[in-house]
């Protein structure tokens, strides 16, 4: 509770910052916040607030490794705001405050023991992506953006709170705890009341996550928004609502094997791998293309949930370790290469590797990471997830997204032989600072590290 607490403090600091003119002190702040945020929940000072919350979070160690993962990724964010806005946007601070706010929206989502608590995590994790995404005002694209996920959001949201009625209507509490012992108790007996509002939540939280059926309103707002939102929504966001995911799930015992609801999330993760792989292909534009792997990206890991088990989640927070740096390092790249060229295709990518050594090679190693190439870490997340899912017994889950990452790597080598390809047009140099080629290399390190020593990150989540 103290780690929300700081966050939503540390959000207001950053608005005032903008008040008085002092923009150039809203990264500090942020980071600063950021580290002793990790700092507090690390060493347990988590503090004592159940009796004024009537135990409506629960800072536990799941909830405590998901929201180190989720601020730990943050900082990353805060980075490429840095170079993504390179300190000439008047409302600097304003839109770290946005992105701490969210966070904290993210940290409630991962501590929920309340089904109240599950509605307020997530609009507040929500509400300031909206403006987010509208936040470049000037491009048509970007408010178009807005939008779509304001009004797709809004439409989640009803499923949300419909559904958590209908658990009430059956239950009579919104208490986790209490829910938990009704279900485990009368599980036969449950009325369809029950089951219907199970399922509407469910689907908002499929809706998070850009899962097929609920995933059409990704490709336009991945493309639309900031890059910076972009990233953030395909890293922090997604571990925020799987962190809620499998805490519902796993309360109410509901991935037992052969059951209703392992078939749903199997069915859901299936359709997502084949659908998001498979029309990547054809995407020209790299943002859009990243924006279906994204979606692919989400149905890989709802296999992990569908093969829910006691270790679960420390392989899908492994997973998202080694996802969120190559993801917020390429969506860096893909920025940079477009304000300073213009380009934005995949044809366009042709002949960087002639006058961008570093960049070139640290969007081949990020998409490797992608592929799961070793010693990178993509590969070991990979093989956790598989491997989960082989123990589970589900190998025609892990078959179908075995066949699936081999469609992915297609897309990801596609894009390294247009960077690598000899051509008369080559893309002229891209000016770098010494700052943000150190940026790139770190970047490279984590993946590598990261790759390297999976059980030493594992054994830090458990």
């Amino acid at each position: 509770m103290n780690a929300i607490i700081i966050l939503a403090i540390t959000g207001i600091i950053a608005m005032f910052l903008g008040v008085f003119k002092k923009k150039y002190l809203g990264l500090p702040v942020v980071l600063s916040a950021s580290i002793i945020t990790i700092i507090v929940i690390l060493t347990g000072w988590s503090g004592d607030y159940s009796s004024i919350m009537h135990n409506m979070l629960l800072v536990d160690r799941f909830a405590s490794v998901f929201s180190v993962t989720m601020i730990g990724v943050s900082i990353g964010i805060f980075f490429m705001c840095h170079y993504y806005y390179n300190q000439s946007i008047e409302h600097l601070t304003d839109l770290y405050a946005l992105f701490v706010f969210s966070l904290t929206g993210g940290l409630m989502l991962v501590s929920f023991q309340n089904l109240v608590m599950l509605f307020v995590g997530t609009e507040i994790l929500s509400i300031p992506l909206y403006i987010l995404a509208a936040s470049n005002r000037r491009n048509i694209a970007s408010n178009e953006a807005g939008l779509k996920y304001y009004l797709m959001g809004s439409f989640a949201t009803c499923f949300l709170l419909l559904g958590i009625t209908f658990v009430y209507g059956a239950t009579a509490t919104f208490d986790m705890n209490e829910i938990s012992i009704l279900v485990n108790q009368n599980p036969a007996i449950l009325p369809g009341l029950f089951n219907t509002g199970v399922l509407l939540i469910l689907c908002a939280l499929i809706f998070k996550i850009s899962a097929v059926p609920f995933h059409f309103w990704a490709p336009d707002v991945y493309q639309g928004s900031p890059t910076v939102l972009t990233a953030y929504v395909s890293t922090v966001v997604k571990i925020a609502v799987f962190g809620a995911m499998i805490r519902f799930l796993h309360n109410f015992n509901l991935m037992t094997s052969d059951n209703m609801w392992f078939y749903l999330i199997a069915i859901v993760s299936v359709l997502t791998m084949i659908f998001g792989n498979i029309l990547s292909i054809y995407q020209s534009n790299f943002k859009r293309l990243l924006a279906y792997s994204g979606i692919a990206n989400a149905g890989f890991v709802l296999v992990a949930v569908a093969s829910l088990n006691q270790a679960t989640y420390e392989y899908i927070l492994y997973y998202f370790a080694g996802y969120s740096v190559p993801t917020i390092i390429l969506f860096t790249l893909y920025s940079t290469i477009k304000n300073q060229t213009g380009i934005d295709s995949l044809e366009g990518m042709k002949g960087l590797m002639q006058n961008n050594k570093l960049i070139t090679l640290t969007m081949i190693v990020m998409l490797l990471s992608y592929i799961g190439i070793p010693p990178l870490a993509g590969f070991f997340g990979k093989y956790y997830i598989l491997s989960n899912a082989v123990q589970a017994g589900n190998i025609w889950l892990m078959l179908i997204a075995l066949v699936t990452s081999v469609l992915a790597a297609f897309n990801y080598l596609r894009i390294i032989s247009y960077t690598v390809q000899q051509t008369n047009n080559a893309i002229p140099t891209i000016r770098i600072g010494k700052a943000y080629r150190s940026f790139l290399l770190a970047g490279i390190a984590l993946v590598i590290i990261i790759g390297l020593a999976p059980d030493y990150f594992i054994d830090m989540m458990k």
